[in-house]
């Protein structure tokens, strides 16, 4: 999403915003208006809160990818699945979702 699009009274953090912004893709919108940006930012809140609420979510290790590609790749697994700690297999799929298929030694 444009930063000019994004209400200028959010302070985020780099991984908020992508967060919010693939919450905003995964929904296909991008050019939302004020309510579809605060129903993504409430969506953040959730997620925020169930990592509050269930301490060592971070302990599960997440996928080698880019850092800049993380968050991303957190937030269509919790749009996807509804969780903060992703099976390996869950992980996939969301990157998949997000990037296109995965090519590894076993799957050719």
């Amino acid at each position: 999403m444009s930063a000019a699009l994004r209400p200028a009274t959010d302070c985020l953090t780099p991984f908020e915003t992508t967060f919010v912004d693939t919450v905003l893709e995964h929904r296909g919108i991008y050019r939302p208006t004020p309510a579809e940006y605060a129903a993504a930012m409430d969506v953040l809140r959730r997620y925020d809160q169930q990592c509050l609420t269930n301490p060592g979510w971070e302990l599960v290790f997440p996928p080698r990818i880019d850092s800049d590609e993380l968050p991303a790749v957190r937030a269509k697994a919790f749009m996807m699945f509804g969780v903060i700690s992703p099976s390996p297999a869950q992980w996939h799929k969301a990157h998949v979702a997000l990037f296109g298929p995965l090519l590894c030694e076993t799957c050719g």
